[in-house]
């Protein structure tokens, strides 16, 4: 019965890779995704799926997608890093760029750590919502409200700190 499945798979194997170089145009990460995705397989229940074959495909599929994700994620993160270093001549832009980002640090810090972990790992990591869910092991759905709470109170906090802020700036008292 082995056999028959190391048969199957090793027939599956180019079709496989040539689907994963097709969506990513690189030898190298064709055969990351392609890695990945059997690895999944396996530790999802031994390789002994009904139908391996669609889901493997797909499970490729998800991988490269997800990767662009993170691809995309870190080209912004980039851009922005690059036109808060090339700020104003005279140091002004960038003070007041790490003084905003020390204030947002800070108010993540203030987060509940249920929500700061979800937080960090797709908000900053990159990381999809079920990546999260997996390394948290957590219900989807969980990481995704946890998710929501974090934003909508960082969202909240950093809009009352800005209000203070401009009372304290026009001479009013808080």
């Amino acid at each position: 019965m082995q056999e028959e499945y190391v048969k199957k798979f090793n027939l599956l194997l180019p079709k496989l890779r040539r689907f994963a170089y097709g969506l990513s145009g690189s030898v190298m990460v064709a055969e990351d995704l392609v890695q990945e995705a059997f690895t999944r397989l396996l530790s999802a229940d031994g390789g002994q799926e009904r139908y391996a074959e669609q889901w493997l495909f797909r499970i490729v599929r998800n991988l490269y997608i997800d990767l662009i994700r993170k691809e995309d994620i870190r080209d912004r993160y980039h851009e922005r890093a690059k036109e808060f270093s090339g700020g104003g001549n005279d140091g002004t832009t960038q003070i007041e760029t790490l003084i905003t980002l020390a204030h947002v640090r800070d108010l993540i810090k203030r987060l509940p750590d249920e929500q700061r972990e979800v937080l960090l790992l797709v908000g900053v990591e990159g990381y999809s919502y079920r990546e999260a869910s997996e390394i948290l092991e957590l219900p989807i759905g969980t990481v995704t409200s946890r998710l929501a709470r974090a934003r909508n109170r960082l969202l909240s906090s950093y809009s009352e700190c800005g209000s203070e802020n401009e009372a304290l700036a026009d001479g009013g008292v808080k």
